[in-house]
Formats: structure tokens, sequence, C-alpha cells
């Protein structure tokens, strides 16, 4: 099956100026090697992972500096938005932008830390999520407030380009039914219980004729001239993780980088290496209408970033289907 090509970057950096202006040119160069679209993380008053908590803001400068390439949010945090506003910006950048706007939406599940702060209660993260994901949906297909005030400018089109990401069977029911599409992250350690199910559930819940359902996989994928130098540019930011891994228990203690590599799926090495351990991931190729590869870790230069989008769109995303448009 063909697949459009995205890549996602979660801004990381010290020198938040200097973050920003090497994610446009990221997406300059993104779209000169032909990818279909670029996604930005939106991370919340965060001093490390993740330096931009307003990514409709930054896509707006990507805008003015591109000319095809799709723009998307993977993902805002919808229960600390208002809906009305988000409808607002998501909306003006739509029309600078041309309709270049993927408007990713998520619950929060990876940010409760910040819940409150924004004082939000957590445990209703879910119902929240759905209250304002759905008067956001009506307020892009047109429909008046109160008062019969509508949306401006209007931005119908980009209700079909509205994302969920989900973690669960329900969820993945849930965007289904709403016949919006689905996001698969990369914070998954085993593709086969964890993600595939949630992907079988949403194509089984699609029941919008005259519509395709849509499934955008996100993968680590780290191409280099072997995998021992791609282990070797990875080995700092993978310590950073351990703690993770054992809070989530899913090691006791450190073991090796080879296996900490496994269970965060971080697909690595030579291209032909790469494509093989994709063509393996489960949870990928059968279901991916677009495959968006994370190619940044939190060390990584910006010639690292740039080299891996270029080995990415020559060698790796051809040999698994990708057409360049």
């Amino acid at each position: 099956m063909t697949f459009k090509l995205g890549f996602l970057s979660h801004a990381f950096g010290d020198d938040p100026q200097q973050v920003y202006r090497d994610l446009i040119e990221q997406f300059e160069v993104a779209e000169a090697l032909g990818f279909d679209s670029g996604w930005i993380a939106q991370h919340h008053l965060s001093n490390g992972f993740g330096r931009l908590p307003s990514p409709l803001v930054l896509l707006a400068a990507v805008a003015e500096r591109t000319q095809r390439i799709e723009l998307g949010t993977g993902v805002i945090v919808l229960p600390f938005e208002d809906p009305i506003r988000l409808a607002e910006d998501a909306s003006v950048l739509d029309a600078l932008s041309g309709g270049r706007v993927q408007l990713g939406l998520g619950s929060g599940g990876a940010n409760l830390d910040n819940f409150s702060a924004f004082e939000r209660d957590p445990s209703r993260r879910q119902a929240e999520f759905a209250e304002r994901q759905q008067t956001l949906q009506r307020l892009l297909e047109g429909e008046p407030l109160t008062g019969g005030l509508t949306l401006q400018p209007p931005a119908r089109g980009l209700r079909q380009r509205l994302w969920h990401s989900h973690a669960s069977i329900d969820g993945a029911t849930y965007t289904a039914e709403q016949g919006n599409g689905l996001l698969l992250g990369t914070a998954t350690h085993d593709p086969l219980t964890v993600q595939k199910p949630l992907a079988d559930a949403y194509l089984k819940a699609w029941s919008h004729p005259g519509r395709a359902p849509r499934i955008g996989v996100v993968r680590a994928v780290f191409p280099a001239a072997d995998r021992a130098s791609a282990q070797a540019e990875l080995a700092v930011d993978i310590e950073r993780h351990i703690p993770r891994l054992q809070r989530e228990g899913l090691i006791d203690q450190a073991v090796d980088l080879q296996e900490h590599l496994r269970l965060m799926n971080v697909h690595h090495g030579h291209p032909d290496e790469v494509i093989e351990s994709m063509q393996h991931d489960p949870s990928l190729l059968p279901y991916a209408d677009d495959l968006i590869a994370v190619v940044q870790a939190e060390s990584s230069t910006q010639a690292q970033i740039l080299k891996r989008l270029e080995i990415l769109a020559r060698d790796i995303a051809p040999a698994l289907g990708w057409k360049r448009p």
C-alpha cells in the first residue's frame, strides 16, 4: 500500500530562538525532499523535553516559508484549550497556508503533571476532550454558536483534517465514530499488543460512506551508516529514558542499549536494516495512511536531523511504498 510521508519534531534544544529557526529550516528541507507533512508536538511549561507550547504560532511562520507541505499538530492538549479560540487560531492558519493544516488533538495523557497548573482535573480529561472536540468540530462545520455567531474566518475543509491521539480501544472507536483520523504515537513497547488492537478497533467502527478512514503512525526512525553508528548517536538520549522504562514496569534495572532501543521500538541502523525493521512492525505498513517519522533525539544536531530526513526520503520510504509527490 502507499502512504503519505511526514516527520514529527518535539522541538528539542536549549535556545528557543535557535530551536524555532531550526524547525522552520526542517520544514523547508523536508518540503524540498518531497515530504507530504510536518508535525510539531506541543509541550506546556517544559524546561527540557520540548520547547514549543504554541505550535500554531510556529506553523504560521512555516506557512510563509513553504508552499506545499502540510502543517500538523501532534498533538494539541485539548482539555487545556478554549475550543472557540482554538478554532479561530486554526482557521486563521488554514487561511494563511492555503488549507494545509492537519489538526491533531489529544487528551493530555502524557501531560498529567500540567493539569494542576491549568486548574484542570485529570480524572475528567477524557470527558473534557470529548466536550471540547465536539464544540470545535461543530464550529469548523459552520454551525452557529448561541446568538447565531459563526466561526470567522470559515474553515470547513479543516473539519476533514482532524485527528485524535488515543491509547484505548474506546478512544479509537470514538475517533472512528466522529469521522476523524487516528494517530498512533511512538510511546509503545509492543506494537502487536499495544497498537494493533487500536487500529483494528478504529477500522471496525468506521461507518462513514464516501469517506475513507485515516491512520497516522508515528515511529522513531534513526538511519545511519550502520547499526553501531546509530546506537552511538542515540546512547546518551536513551539513557535519559531508563527511569521512565522502570516507572512503567518494563525493566527492573538498566540492561543494555540494544534492549532499551527494542523496548522503545526505535528503528535504527543502515537504511537496509531500517527498511527490514519497519517491514516487520505489525502496526505500521498494514495500517499507515500517513507514516510520521521522528528523526530527532534530545542531543541531535541540526545536521544529523536534516541528513536523516534526506535518507528517509531518498532510500527508506520509497522502498516501503511511498511515492514522492
